[in-house]
């Protein structure tokens, strides 16, 4: 019996006509460039007399011309009081970088925190002392560029978008660093190359500029640009309330071109089993180029991309019927994300019309990706985004060929408005996307989140829109949100990732979240959400309550408990935990979670949970075990243990999921990490060892060993096992 042909609500026609309306809205102003507003301070920056030696102590001569900037706000322990530890802040620049000369007291009997060399080491700005630098180089109180430095001149730099809505940690670009400690505090020298940065054009600049210092010992966060408590540790990224940088002169110098060659030779075993396992040599060569044609529009172009140097997928246990989700972490597809962003990044319900890994992966395997290029920029009010990539398929299949554009424009103080279009090519067959999104800020935080987006492709287009509308307002105090999402039957983007379709999804949730005046607790929270989910035949097929209340303490560690009634009403059977397998039914069952979260400032820092409750019919116990234990400031060793049982009438399992990560520095330069991973539900052990050798900025040594095994059919079968050694040299013209 044929399907019954739903209403469209939105033909491809008007839903076309709609997107341009909103990209072209004129009457929606933008913000001015270089628009400044009262009431947030100023940092003045003034020119090198004398070259810098970037040897950690800002004692040079060109120093002492420079203002100091000495005043900053505390977020936390106290919002909007004065620091109780003294920060002195210069800035100086010549003609190829910006320096920032940091003294940072630490009154006596005050211990320094750090203990981390590794660059980019996760939410290092949790574990350590840190000095943090934010710049928002267009001065569109938006987007921006964050950098960290450590005592021990660990560093991380990460890319910002939509004031902190969007985040990118795998950002990298070249700067460099240099640390002492000395018995009053510690102190540091940043060297920021203009090439480094993007910015309107060459000549005087104005730009955003909020700076943040953050004392583990007293759990202190204060900035130079207050920011309300509600932000968290995502408050560095809030721009709009960041302070004016002023002063700095940028030249236009060389040919603002950037090429990056790799050389590349190893060896590679395909499954086998057995002794008689051969492995093939293996030699490349490739390279990524970046060329400014403006100072703030950048072409990237890359050409036999390689990606051996990215660490493994962490392993997850699928209890879902839903399929899993693994972030990106590939280095060219991390730049310039955030322009590429749209849809629902985040949570059980993600919606993206682009996901990047569909480049490059196809079935879980890794294709040689053949060439292509990438334009990222700003034009006036607008962000624009465009790519174009060629990747093989896996054998007998044909490659795909990626074409994604996209144009977002500030309109008001803090919102935006945007298209998107993603196509994929493969044989002939295409499969497209088109889409319209908006991001409307009001007062302090209220927000609008909304979009439309259609799919296209060759056998059906009968109900393949999706739709989002997103109402929220979180103050320290009090937070509400309304969520509501429609994703059709049909709905199927080639190029991207939908995790439920058919559904229309309404969400709520109302939290409270007073600070006690006295007492261990710095915030507590009481939050009620509901989540109901139905079909678009209008059949309920999931329901969830959920009440939690959280305690956060002036340590920094946290206890939380949840407790949730849920109904699920799968339609077809679906397996979970290899050997049991959920028939189609209404279920309805309730659980608990209870979580202690010790502060990762601690040298033995980790989260203990417990989840347990009724599961389908019949229960499930979960218990998992995150561990961080620090030795020194060389070695570092992260453990992850789970262990999920389950009890149905059709039988029970157990499985375990273990990874272990070990991390050694040998200096700020030099790394050692291996990812150890058993997933007890697939069979499978994962090794990932990897050496770095930062030789000089921008050029890097790697050395990185991989393999996979299983004994789902026999003992010790090879999956796949490689040794690569790869070199990059950036030469900058």
């Amino acid at each position: 019996m044929p399907r019954p042909r739903p209403r469209r609500p939105l033909t491809l026609l008007r839903f076309a006509a709609v997107s341009a309306f909103v990209l072209l809205a004129a009457g929606w102003p933008a913000p001015a460039a270089g628009q400044a507003f009262d009431g947030f301070p100023e940092v003045r920056a003034v020119r090198a007399s004398t070259p810098i030696v970037l040897d950690g102590r800002p004692d040079e001569g060109a120093w002492d011309a420079a203002p100091v900037f000495d005043r900053f706000i505390q977020q936390v322990p106290q919002s909007g009081a004065d620091a109780t530890v003294r920060t002195e802040v210069r800035i100086v620049f010549d003609d190829d970088a910006l320096y920032v000369g940091v003294l940072a007291h630490q009154p006596p009997g005050l211990p320094i925190i750090a203990d981390e060399l590794r660059r980019d080491a996760g939410r290092m700005h949790e574990r350590n002392d840190t000095f943090t630098i934010a710049l928002d180089t267009f001065l569109d109180r938006r987007n921006g560029y964050v950098f960290y430095v450590s005592p021990l001149g660990a560093v991380a730099d990460w890319a910002c978008w939509d004031e902190g809505r969007v985040w990118s940690q795998d950002w990298d670009t070249v700067w460099d660093v240099r640390t002492v400690i000395e018995d009053w505090g510690w102190s540091a020298e940043i060297r920021l190359p203009f090439r480094s940065l993007r910015f309107a054009q060459p000549g005087p600049q104005a730009w955003g500029i909020n700076l943040r210092r953050i004392v583990l010992a007293k759990n202190e966060w204060s900035y130079a640009g207050a920011v309300p408590p509600e932000w968290g540790t995502s408050a560095i990224g809030k721009f709009s309330s960041a302070g004016v940088l002023r002063g700095v002169e940028v030249q236009r110098a060389g040919l603002n071109l950037e090429v990056n060659p790799y050389v590349l030779a190893g060896a590679a075993q395909a499954p086998c089993t057995g002794e008689a396992c051969a492995a093939d040599g293996v030699r490349d060569i490739g390279l990524d180029a970046k060329y400014l044609l403006t100072p703030n529009l950048t072409l990237d172009a890359t050409w036999n991309t390689d990606f051996s140097q990215v660490e493994a997928d962490e392993q997850q246990v699928n209890f879902t019927r839903f399929s899993l989700f693994f972030p990106e972490k590939r280095q060219f597809f991390l730049e310039g994300k955030g322009i590429f962003d749209f849809g629902v990044t985040t949570g059980d319900y993600r919606l993206l019309p682009f996901f990047s890994r569909r480049i490059g992966i196809e079935g879980g395997q890794a294709v040689r990706l053949q060439g292509g290029a990438r334009l990222t920029g700003k034009v006036g009010a607008y962000s624009v985004g465009a790519l174009a990539l060629r990747s093989d398929g896996l054998e007998g299949d044909p490659g795909s060929t990626f074409t994604v554009a996209r144009v977002r424009r500030d309109i008001l103080r803090r919102s935006s408005i945007g298209v998107i279009a993603v196509d994929r090519r493969a044989d002939g067959v295409g499969n497209s996307v088109f889409g319209a999104d908006a991001h409307l800020a009001f007062r302090a935080n209220a927000r609008v989140e909304s979009f439309l987006v259609a799919s296209s492709r060759h056998d059906t287009s009968e109900d393949a829109w999706a739709g989002r509308l997103r109402v929220f307002n979180d103050t320290d105090k009090y937070g509400g949100e309304v969520d509501y999402l429609r994703v059709g039957r049909d709905f199927s983007p080639g190029a991207g990732y939908v995790r439920r379709v058919d559904i229309e999804r309404w969400y709520g949730r109302a939290q409270m979240s007073p600070r006690p005046s006295a007492g261990p607790v710095r915030q507590w929270f009481a939050i009620g959400s509901l989540d109901y989910v139905r079909t678009g035949g209008g059949r309920l097929e999931t329901r969830d309550a959920q009440a939690q209340v959280r305690f956060d303490f002036h340590s920094a560690d946290q206890v939380q408990i949840i407790g949730a009634r849920r109904l699920d009403a799968p339609a077809a059977p679906f397996r979970v935990a290899r050997t049991l397998t959920i028939q189609p039914g209404v279920y309805s069952f309730s659980e608990v979670t209870a979580a202690v979260t010790l502060a990762a400032l601690r040298r033995t820092a980790g989260r203990v949970q417990y989840r347990g409750g009724g599961y389908y019919g019949g229960s499930r116990h979960e218990v998992t075990l995150s561990s961080v234990v620090k030795s020194a400031r060389h070695m570092q060793a992260d453990v992850n243990y789970q262990l999920s049982r389950i009890d149905l009438p059709a039988g029970e399992a157990v499985t375990h999921l273990t990874g272990v990560r070990v991390s050694h520095s040998a200096t700020t330069r030099v790394f050692t990490s291996a990812l150890l991973q058993w997933n007890s539900s697939t069979r499978v052990f994962d090794a990932n060892v990897r050496f770095n050798w930062i030789y000089r900025p921008g050029s890097d040594v790697y050395v990185v060993f991989g393999r996979t095994s299983d004994d789902r059919d026999r003992a010790g079968q090879l999956v796949g096992q490689s040794l690569v050694i790869k070199v990059t040299r950036l030469l900058q013209f």
